[in-house]
C-alpha cells in the first residue's frame, strides 16, 4: 500500500479515537448508537491502517464483518450475553490491530509520520480495549456469576455505560489515579494493575524504540555553506 495511503488511513483512525474519548462521553443521549457507529468505524479504518499481507486482510475484513454484525445486532436486541460476546470480538479483533501495530513500529527503519501516528492510536486504542474489559468484567459478574458486589465503584448515582468504563481505564493507564472510581473485586484490581503497567511499559518501550531510530540514521552529507 502506498505511504500516502497509509498515513490517510491512519489519519481517520486516529479522528475516530479522538471522537470516541473526547466527544463520546459528553453526549447525553443515543450513546449506544454513537459507540455502536464509532466502533465501526474504528475496525473499518483499523483494516487499512497497516500494510497486512492480502491474506492477513482478508480474515480481518472477515472477522471485522463479524464484530460489526455482532455490535450492531446488540444494539437491536439487547442481550447480556450478546454483549458480552461483541465486547469479545471487538476486543480480540483490535488486540490483533495493536499488536501489530507495535510490531510495524518496532520494524520501521525510520522515524515518519506514519510511524508517529501509528504510536498514537497504539496508545489509544490499549486505553479503549482496557475500557471494553472493563466492561466485559461487570457484564461476568453481575449478570453471569450472578455476584452481588459489582467489579467497579461508580460515582454518583446514575448507571454506570461505556464512557464510564472508557474514563476509568483511561484515568489508570496514564496514572493518574483521581479515586472518584474505583475497582472492588479481585478481578477488576488485577485488571486495573494490568492496563496501568501496559499504559507505562508503552510509552517507556516506544520513546526507546523511536529514539533510537533518530540516532541510528546516517548522518547526511554536510550542506555546502
Amino acid at each position: 500500500m502506498e505511504q500516502k495511503k497509509l498515513t490517510r488511513n491512519n489519519v481517520i483512525l486516529l479522528t475516530c479515537l479522538i471522537v470516541t474519548i473526547f466527544f463520546f462521553p459528553a453526549l447525553a443521549t443515543h450513546r449506544l448508537l454513537l459507540r455502536d457507529i464509532i466502533f465501526t468505524a474504528i475496525i473499518l479504518s483499523g483494516i487499512f491502517s497497516l500494510d497486512f499481507a492480502e491474506k492477513t486482510r482478508r480474515i480481518l475484513i472477515a472477522s471485522g464483518a463479524v464484530t460489526i454484525c455482532l455490535s450492531w445486532l446488540n444494539y437491536f436486541f439487547t442481550n447480556d450475553l450478546l454483549g458480552f460476546i461483541s465486547f469479545l470480538s471487538f476486543f480480540c479483533f483490535n488486540l490483533f490491530i495493536t499488536v501489530f501495530m507495535i510490531r510495524h513500529i518496532a520494524r520501521s527503519k525510520q522515524v515518519t509520520i506514519t510511524i508517529i501516528i501509528n504510536s498514537i492510536n497504539g496508545y489509544l486504542l490499549i486505553g479503549i480495549l482496557g475500557a471494553v474489559l472493563l466492561a466485559m468484567t461487570e457484564i461476568v459478574q453481575k449478570f453471569f456469576l450472578h455476584m452481588d458486589t459489582p467489579a467497579i465503584n461508580f460515582a454518583g448515582s446514575g448507571a454506570a455505560g461505556f464512557h464510564d468504563y472508557l474514563y476509568f481505564s483511561f484515568v489508570t493507564l496514564t496514572t493518574l489515579g483521581y479515586g472518584d472510581i474505583t475497582p472492588v473485586s479481585a478481578f477488576a484490581k488485577s485488571l486495573t494493575i494490568v492496563i496501568a503497567i501496559a499504559g507505562q511499559l508503552y510509552l517507556t518501550i516506544l520513546v526507546a524504540m523511536l529514539v533510537g531510530k533518530l540516532l541510528s540514521r546516517p548522518e547526511k552529507s554536510n550542506n555546502k555553506l
